[in-house]
């Protein structure tokens, strides 16, 4: 990064939540470690710091959406939690002195972000206050929230977890014209992304298509915007 300057700029091109809360972050930031930054894209799909890799790096989410992913025995992939607030990952493991990083993450859509070296961001965030406390603050707020949702969603049953699922597809996804959402995930990635097997999806699904609350088509799930809405009431 070029400049304080440059910083500012990219970080103005955000959205307003992000923008306002890094722009307080790096209020502070010395010219020697703004310089330090370098800015990167990752398509979606790719990984940004994988688990058991040296933590060697913090990286600064400016755009896009990120997901943690758990490779568990038998290959099987699962993907347990969207970092909806978290625009600054690869810190916690430096902050519990953790030389690895101890979850995977990849790009759920592109992704804009700066990464900086581990050394030099605990350089600077050690000795400003301002920066510290609202890194703090963001981490507190974060790992509340978590423990919150996973006391929830642990005692959701398939269903349920299906239906949060697919209710945060539509909030987070495309729609057409019609306001037609469709889910692109096949079945197996469906019981991947909430810790089910596929028959207890496939179970679901029917049920839900048999109450009207979304459509099935080719195996793939189209939820109208009517079917949204239900799919919310049935949510709440």
């Amino acid at each position: 990064m070029q400049s304080k300057q440059q910083l500012l700029e990219l970080i103005e091109k955000t959205e307003p939540d992000r923008s306002g809360y890094l722009k307080e972050l790096f209020d502070y930031m010395p010219d020697r470690i703004v310089e330090e930054l370098i800015y990167e894209e990752v398509k979606s799909g790719r990984y940004i710091l994988r688990a058991g890799m040296p933590g060697d790096m913090v990286y600064i989410i400016l755009s896009g959406k990120i997901t943690g992913v758990d490779h568990q025995r038998m290959g099987r992939v699962y993907y347990f939690m969207d970092f909806t607030k978290m625009y600054i990952i690869g810190d916690f493991e430096i902050f519990a002195d953790i030389p690895e990083y101890c979850v995977s993450v990849c790009a759920a859509k592109d992704c804009k972000l700066l990464k900086i070296p581990a050394g030099s961001y605990m350089n600077w965030i050690r000795h400003d206050e301002n920066a510290l406390f609202l890194r703090m603050k963001n981490i507190m707020a974060t790992l509340t929230s978590e423990r919150i949702v996973d006391r929830e969603y642990i005692f959701m049953n398939c269903k349920e977890r299906l239906v949060d699922y697919l209710v945060k597809s539509y909030e987070n996804g495309q729609t057409d014209n019609r306001g037609r959402h469709r889910v692109m995930k096949t079945q197996a990635e469906l019981a991947d992304r909430i810790g089910y097997n596929v028959r207890s999806i496939q179970r679901a699904i029917a049920s839900l298509e048999n109450e009207e609350r979304i459509s099935n088509a080719n195996g793939k799930i189209t939820l109208t915007k009517e079917q949204f809405l239900r799919l919310k009431q049935y949510k709440d």
